[in-house]
């Protein structure tokens, strides 16, 4: 979503609301991303290393730094800028509001080309359909999700990836349902396992 063109377009102009979170949180998020993403968040702000190690000290940070950060490292640009607290993904409707709330008045193409076009939907949200009309179905007469719904999941045959569910506890089942909320908030293939992780929690 995030172009060359559209960081041009941006001013160069501090967008931070909490100068002490700003500084903090850049500071540790850069430090744990990869050497790709680091070179990917310089490569496509425009910015210099020494320019992002100065947003560690000042908490000034423009959307032309911003933006990169926020989509290269999945975390929304709401937490960078201290007004949420809630380190969740990075989608192309949160940083169409955070643009939008700056009066850019942006648009994602990617919509744009959906809708001019009249093309369909990804064929992902065919499975998340079917199962809602199948549940639709069985409210309507009358019986409960669960007795019209059969979920059917195939673990992978590879000995590494069994063992690792054979060792899985309740201790640590809890942050892996935490981490597969967050990437469901983003949508895609995490959307519809955190469905069926429901729907097996509530049968």
């Amino acid at each position: 979503m995030i172009t060359p063109d559209l960081i041009e377009r941006l001013k160069q102009v501090n967008v931070s609301k909490d100068k002490n979170k700003t500084a903090e949180r850049v500071k540790n998020a850069f430090a744990a991303a990869s050497r790709k993403q680091k070179k990917d968040i310089e490569t496509l702000s425009g910015q210099k290393r020494t320019s992002i190690y100065r947003i560690f000290k000042t908490g000034s940070l423009s959307a032309k730094t911003l933006l990169p950060l926020a989509e290269t490292l999945n975390i929304t640009p709401f937490w960078f800028t201290g007004e949420s607290d809630v380190m969740e993904p990075c989608t192309d409707a949160l940083l169409t509001e955070f643009l939008n709330g700056r009066g850019y008045n942006f648009i994602p193409k990617a919509k744009r080309g959906r809708k001019a076009a009249g093309t369909a939907k990804p064929s992902s949200d065919k499975p998340k359909r079917a199962a809602r009309k199948a549940g639709a179905e069985a409210a309507s007469a009358g019986a409960k999700p669960s007795d019209e719904i059969t979920v059917s999941i195939t673990l992978s045959n590879s000995p590494k990836m069994r063992a690792a569910v054979e060792k899985l506890d309740a201790e640590n089942a809890v942050p892996l349902l935490n981490a597969l909320y967050l990437r469901a908030q983003a949508g895609g293939n995490a959307e519809q396992l955190w469905d069926v992780v429901k729907l097996c929690l509530l049968s």
